[in-house]
């Protein structure tokens, strides 16, 4: 196979496995310009989403399944596959059980954030996630049903993060996503481009989802897992939502919410796609 090592590192304390091991702190992975990933689904989808592999690291004991099993992806790596330990592939990944392949990537890029585009628009605004797991949760429900754009404050989780990607389960890689310096700077652009900003927050002033018109342009603000989205920005925003429910329950988990919040938004292009099929 092109590029493949025949020699095994078994050196955990191999130049090139230190550095790739590295990836799991982000300071590194920015001062770098590169990410891990862990698996053999989420390194097939960045080889179908065009993500930039560098290296592949394949342990010995299961080289041959990996060259039966994703031999198309192999062959397009354009960087080196290497072949390793089982103990030493167990540095490189946090993964308590791991699949017998890593690999490091060149970031993605993301989106400008630009004023969006003429006719329907339906965006997340996702305001000081750190969670990684909600993070990639919330990206992966976008994709999933069909959510134009997701902003994210610079504050969240980063995507790059293992445990953000995990989540995402390679959504990440073709969801389209805009990391935002001035959250209320992008409400005021994007209300000046006829999108609705609804923030999700317990006010009296808050409608009931499924009580309004969905409007054909419209962002749905979701905030922090523990304090919500601060009150400047509930403020900015076209308006307030609330999602109905229980008398005794108080509120719902970021990552569910936005779910609930994605569909709704979502549901009218998603129903009329299926009825069309």
């Amino acid at each position: 196979m092109p590029g493949q090592s025949s020699e095994i590192i078994t050196s955990r304390q191999n130049p090139l496995i230190m550095r790739t091991s590295k990836l799991s702190d982000k300071k590194y992975r920015d001062a770098e310009g590169l990410f891990r990933i862990d698996g053999v689904k989420l390194f097939r989808e960045a080889v179908a989403s065009g993500i930039e592999i560098e290296y592949v690291f394949i342990a010995a004991p299961r080289l041959e399944r990996m060259k039966s099993e994703l031999s198309d992806e192999l062959e397009r790596v354009g960087g080196r596959i290497v072949t390793v330990s089982d103990e030493v592939l167990s540095k490189l990944t946090d993964e308590k059980a791991p699949q017998g392949i890593v690999a490091s990537a060149r970031k993605f890029g993301v989106e400008p954030e630009d004023a969006p585009p003429d006719g329907d628009f339906r965006a997340l605004l996702l305001s000081s996630i750190r969670d990684p797991g909600n993070l990639g949760t919330m990206i992966r429900t976008a994709y999933a049903f069909g959510v134009d754009r997701v902003y994210l404050s610079g504050d969240c989780a980063d995507i790059y993060s293992p445990k953000t990607l995990r989540a995402a389960m390679g959504t990440i890689f073709r969801q389209p996503i805009s990391i935002v310096g001035d959250e209320i700077g992008l409400v005021r652009r994007l209300k000046a481009g006829s999108c609705a900003v609804m923030a999700a927050a317990l006010r009296e002033d808050a409608v009931r989802l499924g009580g309004f018109d969905m409007p054909g342009r419209i962002c749905f603000a979701v905030g922090n897992e523990g304090h919500g989205l601060s009150d400047e920005l509930i403020d900015a925003c076209t308006g307030r939502v609330i999602i109905p429910m229980n008398p005794g329950c108080e509120s719902l988990n970021a990552a569910g919410a936005a779910g609930i919040l994605c569909w709704e938004m979502c549901r009218g292009s998603l129903i009329a796609g299926h009825a069309s099929q």
